[in-house]
Order: C-alpha cells, then structure tokens, then sequence
C-alpha cells in the first residue's frame, strides 16, 4: 500500500534508476547516435573549413559548431520527448509500468525527468564528444595549424568582441525557453500518441506552433498599437521588454503543455486500468 499518495523523493529516486538501468541498451544506442551525427557533421564540415593555406587568429569552424549546437540541440530533443510516454505503446509494456508501485505523478515526472532533464546533459556529453573527435582528426591532419581548437560553448552569449551566437542573455533565455516550449510539445504529443509519436507530433504540432504563435502575434500588435496611441516609446517598444515577454510566453506555455501531458497520461492509466 502507497503511504504517500502524491510525491515520495525516495520512491522518485528509485524509479528514476529503475528507468535507466532497465532501459540502458536502448539508452546507450541513443547516445551513441547523438554522437555519431554530430561527429560526422563535424567532421565533414571540418574539411571545408581547414583545407587550403589559409591562416586564422580563431577556429574557422566555430561558427558552424555554435549553430550546429541549438540545431542538435532542438532536433534531439524534441525527438528524447517524443520517447517520454513510449512504455506506453503495447500492452505488455503498458500493463507492466501501470503495476509500478508508485503514483501517476512519480511515473510521469521521472519519465519526463529522464527525457528532458538527463538529456540535457548527456546532450552535452555528446556533443563535447563529437568536437573533441573533430579536434583530434585535424589536429593529427593539419599539425602546422595551430588555430584548429576545441569549441568554447562561452560563446553561445557574449559582447561583439568576437563571433558569438547571441549577443545578450536576454536573446539566448529566448532560444532556450522556446526550445522548451517546443519540446513540451513534443512531451503532450508522446502522451497522446504513444506509437510513432515523432512524426504524429510534428504534423499536428506544427499546426499548434502556428496559432500559439499567431495567437501572439496578434497579441503583441494590439498591445503595441495600443501603446502607440497614448504615447510614444513605450515600454512594449524595448526591445529587451519583448525579449523578457517572448520568455515568458515561452515557459508558460511549456508549463502548461506539460501539465496537459501529465493529466492525459493520468487520464490514460485510469482508462486502461478498467
């Protein structure tokens, strides 16, 4: 009999692990691709970049690098979320997680904790993986050329005394809440449709990205044209106004789509359960 009936740390814990170590072929397998696309980008790209006699004060390739990260970053993930209901797909994986002695919310989150938090990580661990293999492979090519280094992930945000992603912080949270609302998408679609949840997700969840983003669209212009018409320079008219806005927006949405995913996956395991 569960004692707590909503939130137990310690049975939270357990679960988690239990995630992991039951499933960690498929979780090797998965980094393993992680790697092994991003390597071969890099390294593919890294043969346009270095050959020649050209000389450089900083690492040519790191600009392509930096982009390739947010790109890998949203494609890999939105596809981890994708995975986060997966047990759900047949019977006998569905029967055997709804017998798990834990409660609906410790079943979601440590799925969603596995999928989006642990993914983060082991996204970094990849892709540090994949540029050190860059580096190596030129590195021995190319001795005489001391400018082929590792990428530094600092320039992700910085000033404009060199190349950098984002120039303000402001504009990465921008990048980074959307990647979550995004991914959050991608979370509710796993629930909804356990098989072949990816490509179901990103038909249907296009069409969703473009009213949430009309939606505020024509949000922001009534409240941009309203402020026109009392004054001018308002504040909606900052830029950094509108950035701490698009973050906003961002996060709650990616709030509520998870909240949406956790009640159709209690929703489910309810219905299943009959």
């Amino acid at each position: 009999m569960i004692k707590d009936t909503f939130f137990s740390l310690p049975r939270f814990i357990n679960l988690c692990r239990k995630e992991m170590v039951e499933n960690w072929r498929s979780n090797v397998l998965r980094m393993v691709l992680m790697y092994g696309v991003m390597a071969v980008v890099m390294v593919w790209n890294g043969y346009f970049k270095y050959r020649g006699t050209y000389n450089y004060q900083e690492d040519p390739a790191w600009v392509f690098l930096l982009v390739t990260f947010i790109w890998a970053l949203w494609g890999f993930g939105c596809l981890s979320a994708s995975f986060t209901m997966e047990k759900m797909k047949t019977k006998t994986s569905r029967t055997s997680m709804l017998m798990i002695p834990a409660t609906p919310f410790e079943k979601f989150f440590s799925r969603w904790f596995v999928f989006t938090v642990v993914y983060l990580v082991v996204f970094l661990i990849c892709y540090k993986l994949a540029d050190y293999t860059r580096f190596a492979v030129y590195s021995l090519a190319y001795p005489e050329k001391d400018f082929i280094t590792p990428v530094d992930l600092s320039h992700l945000v910085g000033d404009e005394k060199y190349y950098t992603l984002c120039r303000r912080g402001l504009e990465f949270g921008a990048l980074i809440s959307g990647y979550f609302f995004v991914q959050s998408l991608f979370v509710l679609g796993s629930s909804i449709w356990p098989k072949n949840s990816f490509l179901k997700t990103f038909a249907s969840g296009t069409i969703i990205g473009i009213v949430y983003f009309l939606v505020a669209a024509l949000v922001s212009r009534g409240l941009l044209e309203g402020s026109n018409k009392h004054y001018s320079g308002g504040v909606l008219e900052s830029q950094e106004v509108v950035m701490w806005i698009v973050i906003g927006v961002g996060i709650f949405f990616a709030l509520v789509n998870w909240t949406l995913a956790y009640f159709r996956f209690k929703e489910s395991e309810i219905i299943n359960r009959m």
